[in-house]
Order: C-alpha cells, then sequence, then structure tokens
C-alpha cells in the first residue's frame, strides 16, 4: 500500500506553523530534504509529504524545541534513524527461516522472478502464514498476488487475513490506520510486519 501524503499547505494548517517555520526546519535538516515529494496537480506542482512520518517529526519538534537547540534535535533524529535501520534483519536471516517445504514451493520462485527485496518480503509474510496453517495453499498464492501488487516492501504496515461469506480477502494498512468492518467478517490473522522484519530493540 503506497505511504499517504499529505500537502505543504494542509501540514501547514493541520500543524498551525508558517512556510518559514517549515523551511527553517528543512535547513536544519529535521525535516529530511527527501521527504518533500513534488507532484503535478490541478493548480500546477505542489509539495507533498509522508503524512505519518513528517505529522510525528513536527510533534517531536514541537515537543522538545525548549529544551534541545535546532542541531541537537536533528543529532537526536538523525542518531534515531540510524537505530531503527540497524534494527531490520538481514535479508539472508530472514531466507533462512523460511520452512523447507515453503522455499520448494513458493520462495525459490518468487526468487527466481521477482526483485530479491520484493521476494523476501512477500517470502517473509506468507512463510508465517503458512506455518500457522490459517489458510489453504490457493489462498496462499491468492495471498501471494495481493502482497505483490500493494506491498511496497513497508515493514510497517499491518495485514488482515479476513473472511466474508466463504471468501477470503486481505487488508494492508499502516499500524495506525483504523478500521472497520462488518459484523459478518471474521478476522483470521492479524500480522504486523515489524515483528517479522525487525530485531526487537
Amino acid at each position: 500500500m503506497p505511504e499517504q501524503l499529505i500537502s505543504k499547505k494542509e501540514l501547514l494548517l493541520k500543524c498551525d506553523i508558517t512556510y518559514g517555520q517549515l523551511y527553517r526546519w528543512k535547513r536544519k535538516n529535521l525535516i529530511p530534504d527527501e521527504w518533500f515529494i513534488r507532484k503535478s496537480t490541478y493548480t500546477g506542482q505542489e509539495s507533498f509529504l509522508p503524512k505519518d512520518k513528517v505529522l510525528k517529526r513536527i510533534k517531536d519538534i514541537q515537543k522538545y524545541k525548549n529544551e534541545y537547540s535546532l542541531d541537537e534535535l536533528a543529532q537526536m533524529f538523525a542518531e534515531e534513524g540510524e537505530a531503527a535501520e540497524n534494527n531490520v534483519i538481514s535479508d539472508e536471516t530472514l531466507m533462512n527461516q523460511w520452512s523447507r517445504y515453503f522455499m520448494n514451493e513458493v520462495g525459490e520462485v518468487l526468487l527466481n522472478e521477482y526483485p530479491k527485496e520484493k521476494a523476501v518480503y512477500v517470502g517473509t509474510i506468507l512463510n508465517d502464514v503458512l506455518t500457522k496453517s490459517i489458510i489453504s495453499m490457493d489462498e496462499l498464492q491468492d495471498l501471494k498476488d495481493f502482497l505483490l501488487q500493494s506491498s511496497e516492501n513497508n515493514k510497517h504496515a499491518v495485514l488482515y487475513i479476513c473472511r466474508k461469506l466463504g471468501i477470503t480477502f486481505y487488508l494492508l494498512v499502516e499500524q495506525q490506520a483504523n478500521i472497520r468492518l462488518d459484523k459478518s467478517v471474521k478476522v483470521l490473522d492479524t500480522i504486523q510486519a515489524e515483528k517479522l522484519f525487525m530485531e526487537e530493540a
């Protein structure tokens, strides 16, 4: 699922900050330059940012700006990013956790047909589902197709495996997302990608 974006205009209104504040934080690298994404809209070119990341970052800046200098905050955020990156489990370790049956039936095909990062991401989730015996092999193939099309390798997503009237379907959402399901929908399992791909701190 693509990362949800917020326009720069919406961000300024939502956080009650000025254009000048936002770009001062950008110059100080409190808000990384790569978070600013230029897109064409009906009014022309507009800047968008990853919604969850930037809202959390601005909340943290506003919370700590009276305790630390902007340079100190920039250093803190940089160290947090490095720590999070270091907690990611390597592709090789993840593949070693796949069952032999899964590797033979599904894993090898994924690795041969798709980029390694995508194959390992999808394969690790599928292997987890398979070991729990939640769904059939046919349904696992459907889940594979769904993840290949929708996942964007998001290691902070939550996968809902649901069934309604005998039909299995899947939802992939951000961790903080609130979802409402019809009472007739049974949630077979909820898989937090973070628990599969990140070392516990």
